[in-house]
């Protein structure tokens, strides 16, 4: 089954390079992410995090008891702690059946955008994946924010609110939490946008004391998600899908 949507290398070695997962982004995001999984999901479940890249938000998971595996199109090599939990190289769709089976919750986190048809990719893991019923998926957010970032990972397009709501009715699928988050940087982006500044491609991995700075800046992004209204315009959105008995999970 065809589900074409993995990163060249010179796109791996410029967003994620070795200690990535110290990055404030990572660290806010990851947290954001175990929180819906235990809100909303199942994480005593089998998690499958699709497009999991090197496995960062697969070891975070892992490191706090929730059951998460990982499944990557390109040809990356995952981080060692985490290699035997990751399928490398294969369509989620074709990982063999009996695994499959497995799996409750999907994970599309900052997938999506480089889809051209997310409704058919989405609608293709649902047939595949027989007993799945929770999908968590992020996306950058804000069409007015696009840079020459988007075109360097070659995204397809920045969400909206409205553009996952789209999203849901089209699957067919229950939408039981939606926002925004990362409400603090979006001021910045969007000036950074509106005057034509080239933004940074490649992003650097905090080392030494900058990671105890990015941490501190982690639980600053913590407390913008958990204090500012989730309809408050931020650089990136998340979405709880819930299939059930859903048309989606029927067909």
């Amino acid at each position: 089954m065809k589900m074409k949507s993995e990163f060249h290398n010179y796109q791996y070695e410029s967003a994620c390079p070795d200690g990535i997962e110290n990055h404030w982004w990572y660290l806010a995001r990851n947290r954001i992410i175990a929180n819906t999984i235990r809100t909303q999901a199942n994480p005593n479940a089998a998690i499958l995090d699709v497009g999991c890249g090197k496995g960062i938000t697969v070891k975070y998971l892992r490191d706090r008891g929730i059951n998460c595996f990982g499944a990557e199109l390109a040809e990356v090599k995952p981080l060692a702690a985490v290699e035997k939990y990751i399928y490398v190289g294969i369509n989620a769709a074709d990982i063999p059946s009996v695994e499959r089976q497995r799996y409750e919750t999907i994970l599309l986190l900052d997938v999506i955008e480089h889809i051209h048809d997310p409704v058919e990719f989405i609608q293709n893991l649902v047939a595949a994946f027989p007993r799945l019923s929770h999908l968590i998926i992020t996306v950058p957010a804000r069409p007015e924010l696009w840079s020459d970032y988007d075109e360097f990972y070659s995204h397809y397009k920045r969400y909206t609110i409205e553009m996952l709501n789209s999203l849901s009715f089209k699957l067919n699928v229950k939408r039981s939490h939606l926002g925004y988050f990362f409400h603090l940087v979006y001021i910045p982006a969007w000036l950074q946008a509106i005057l034509k500044k080239k933004r940074k491609i490649g992003v650097g991995a905090p080392h030494g004391l900058s990671q105890l700075v990015h941490k501190i800046v982690s639980y600053a992004m913590l407390l913008d998600y958990y204090v500012l209204p989730k309809r408050v315009v931020g650089t990136s959105l998340l979405a709880y899908f819930s299939l059930g008995s859903t048309p989606a999970r029927q067909k």
